[in-house]
Parts: C-alpha cells; sequence; structure tokens
C-alpha cells in the first residue's frame, strides 16, 4: 500500500510542480517590478505599499532592512519583526540580501501567524534592502482552508492509545540546527529542542531514511520520519523540508498485541495508517494542484498547457494519418461592455455559459480551451479539406445563435473566429495560436464571423 501510494505521489508530482511554477513566475514578476521601483525611488519611506498591494492582489509585501527587521509591511501581524531573532534563518536571509538574484520558497509556516504561506525574496540593487513578498495559501487555494495537519495528528493520537506524540521538524544543515513546528503556541517555529531529538532530526535529514530511537526505561519508541523532506535537500533549499516524529508506548502496543493475537504485527499497521494518513494528505493537495495547474477555474476548460499537451498528441496521430488540425481562435465581441454594464458577476456567468454551450454543441474530440479572458483555443482534428475547415467553423458559429439566459435576462452573443491549420501554416502551436488571432483580428475589423489565415 505504502508503495502504490508514493509512486501515485511521482506520477502527479509534475502537475504540483507547474501549479508551483505558475505562482513562482507571478512573484519573481512582482519582484522585479519592486526592484524596478526602487531604482527610480530609493526612499522607501514615500512608497505607498497599499496601492501596490493593490496591484499584485493576494500578495502582502515586506522591506527589511540590512539588520533582518521588517520596517515596513502591508501585513500588520509583522511589522517590526526582527529575523535576526531567528540565527539558522537570519544566516540565509543575509546570504540572500547580499546576493543579486530572486528566490522563492515552497511552503513555509508563518512564525507569526502559523498560517501556511509561500515567500519570495529579491534584493535591492545596492543591497541595504530585501523585498519580501508573501502569500497566504489557503487564499489563493481555497482547497487548504479546511486542511490542518496538526488536527489530522491530534485525531491519530487520539485513535491509537499507543501513539503518544506526533510532531513536525526543520532542519537546518547550514548550522545544524532543529526546531520544531507547532500550531498553536508562539513562536511556531521554536528551536528549543533536546539535543537527543536534535540529533536524530539531523540524521533523518541526511540519511533521507526511517530513524528509531528507543527508551526501554520509559517503554517508548520514537520514528522519525522524512515523509515530507524535499529530494536532495541543501543548505540553500532546508527551510522548505519537513520531519515527521511518531513516539509511541511500546508497552501498551505489546498489550494490545497480546490481546489481539488476531492481528499481525499491530505495531507496523499503526505506523502504516499514520504514515497513509499524512502521504493521503500530500496526494490530495496534488490532486488539487494538478486541478489548478490544468484546468480553468471559472469555465472547467483545460488552461493553455494542457491544451499545448494534448496538441501535441494530436498532431503524431494527424501525422501518421496525413490528416490537418484546425486551431481556432475564438473571442467574444464586445464582452467588454458586458463587464462595463453588468459587472463582473454577468461577466463570469457569461463565459461559464459560452463554454458549457460549447462543450455542450461541439464533437467531443474537440480540445477547448480558455486561454485568458473572453479568448477560448479550439482544436478540431481528422480535417481533410478547406471545405471541412468551414463546415466545422459554421458549426461554432451557429452555437451562438441562440441567446444566453443569466438571472432572466437575454443575452444574444456573437464571436469573431480567426483559423489556422496545421501543418499548412506552422508546425508549432504557437505559430498557430499567432496566426490564428491574426485572423481573428482581420475578423473583427471586416465584421465577420470568422478569417481563414493567409501566408
Amino acid at each position: 500500500m505504502e508503495n502504490s501510494i508514493l509512486q501515485e505521489i511521482s506520477h502527479i508530482n509534475d502537475a504540483y510542480k507547474i501549479a508551483e511554477e505558475q505562482l513562482n513566475k507571478e512573484m519573481k514578476e512582482y519582484s522585479i517590478l519592486l526592484r524596478n521601483k526602487y531604482r527610480r525611488n530609493p526612499k522607501i519611506e514615500t512608497w505607498d505599499l497599499e496601492e501596490l498591494k493593490e496591484q499584485f492582489g493576494a500578495y502582502n509585501i515586506y522591506i527589511i532592512n540590512s539588520n533582518l527587521k521588517v520596517i515596513k509591511t502591508t501585513f500588520a501581524a509583522d511589522q517590526g519583526l526582527d529575523f535576526s531573532d531567528s540565527p539558522g534563518f537570519a544566516k540565509l536571509l543575509r546570504k540572500r540580501l547580499q546576493g543579486d538574484s530572486f528566490t522563492v520558497d515552497r511552503f513555509n509556516i508563518s512564525m507569526e501567524t502559523g498560517k501556511i504561506k509561500k515567500y519570495s525574496y529579491i534584493p535591492t540593487h545596492d543591497n541595504k534592502y530585501l523585498l519580501e513578498l508573501s502569500i497566504n495559501v489557503e487564499n489563493r487555494y481555497p482547497v487548504l482552508e479546511n486542511l490542518d495537519v496538526f488536527a489530522d495528528a491530534k485525531k491519530i493520537q487520539n485513535k491509537y492509545k499507543s501513539v503518544e506524540e506526533i510532531s513536525f521538524y526543520k532542519f537546518n544543515p547550514d548550522t545544524e540546527e532543529a526546531a520544531i513546528i507547532r500550531n498553536n503556541k508562539k513562536p511556531y517555529i521554536n528551536p528549543n529542542i533536546s539535543d537527543i531529538n536534535e540529533g536524530f532530526v539531523k540524521k533523518t535529514f541526511n540519511s533521507q531514511k526511517i530513524q528509531v530511537k528507543k527508551s526501554p526505561k520509559q517503554n517508548h519508541v520514537s520514528k522519525y520520519i522524512p515523509a515530507i523532506v524535499q529530494e536532495k535537500a541543501t543548505a540553500s533549499d532546508w527551510w522548505n523540508s519537513f520531519i515527521l516524529k511518531i513516539k509511541y508506548n511500546n508497552q501498551i502496543m505489546l498489550n494490545e498485541i497480546k490481546a489481539k493475537r488476531n492481528l499481525f504485527l499491530i505495531n507496523f499497521v499503526i505506523m502504516i495508517v499514520v504514515f497513509v494518513t499524512f502521504i493521503a494528505i500530500v496526494i490530495y493537495l496534488l490532486r488539487q494542484f494538478r486541478q489548478l495547474a490544468y484546468y480553468d477555474q471559472l469555465t472547467k476548460l483545460v488552461k493553455r498547457e494542457s491544451f499545448a499537451e494534448k496538441f501535441a498528441d494530436l498532431a503524431k496521430k494527424n501525422d501518421k494519418e496525413d490528416k490537418k488540425i484546425t486551431i481556432l481562435f475564438l473571442d467574444i465581441d464586445k464582452f467588454k461592455e458586458i463587464n462595463d454594464n453588468f459587472g463582473h458577476n454577468i461577466g463570469d456567468m457569461v463565459l461559464k455559459k459560452i463554454a458549457l454551450r460549447l462543450k455542450n454543441n461541439l464533437p467531443q474530440e474537440y480540445v477547448i480551451s480558455r486561454l485568458g479572458g473572453d479568448e477560448f483555443t479550439i482544436a478540431i482534428t481528422d480535417i481533410a479539406s478547406k471545405k471541412e475547415v468551414k463546415k466545422e467553423v459554421s458549426k461554432v458559429v451557429s452555437s451562438f445563435k441562440e441567446p444566453l439566459i443569466i438571472e432572466g435576462s437575454q443575452f444574444f452573443i456573437s464571436v469573431s473566429i480567426g483559423v489556422s491549420i496545421y501543418p499548412d501554416h506552422d508546425s508549432s502551436l504557437e505559430g498557430l495560436i499567432k496566426k490564428a488571432d491574426y485572423a481573428m483580428y482581420k475578423a473583427k475589423k471586416q465584421q465577420k464571423n470568422y478569417v481563414i489565415y493567409q501566408k
């Protein structure tokens, strides 16, 4: 069971990476904007961070000075926070402050709120300040709101009498320091742990193998599990890694075995249950990240990345059969007016209805994607002639003849479509989309339903 779960994680981990890469890209873009602003105006005290936050959406902004103190931030709870109080992390921040590159952490636990957050850092060009961005992951990924690893750990402790403690640790290989993570008491990341615990955490981190500590006098057995340790974690990314400790009473375990002889190796069973529970949480998150990475959350259509993958598969198939693929670039006419006159909520409903109509009216083998805003792309396969192209595009146009009914009102929608053909017009998806986009603008200008790209 354990192996199958780990294999499943490896299969869906790619989707998780895509979701994280999207967030990293956004944080880098905003960080560079902040650094460029500093070049133009190095007087940090005059900056209106709230105005900047409006541009950045869900992100909070921090200005950290050379003493590693937060001197300005949009997150009141962290105002005045002094990172020099945490020697291991302070060393990491100083390295980032003295550097010249953008760095981004994976998921961390805020020392002030205990919430799961993601942080990024970029130094100013004169290395006087470190510009930090943070985002509450629960706000960006609502699925995390009801997920509480600490609460789940407590439930397991309550369920099994033999399990006395489930804890989470961090380890910094640079300073060889360990700290325990707490969910309801400040500081949330506390370095005050015993030397013995620190030694086992260190050994677990370095070996990435389960370590067992036995205390015969107290009948205690503790297992340190690198279940959440990042693979090949180093001094530069230790902050992203976690270690799970499970402590149980061996005497109670033995009593349970004697009382329930029909259960084989109950010690092993309980450990697997505990381990599988936490791995299941990770799998659940990764599934949600896959959904976020590959599917548009509003329309439930595939995103550009998934569209590209599906197109690549179609291209291979069509090459063998000597057939063509038609790419449609579809834009909703006067969509801005709908948003301006009726509000963005109605605009979102229009987009959802359009997506639903496309899915319901077009053959299942067509690949429909929301590119962004009011732009959609459609891949049509098994096309043998331009006549067939026109026939298929006409189907798309005709699907908008009937009005959309939203909250009792009728919305008559028209579309402008640009068409490109693989491999006649281009062999790459990017090239085909650009050419279809160009043809779509010609359709708008000429007030036609669609225009096929011409070389």
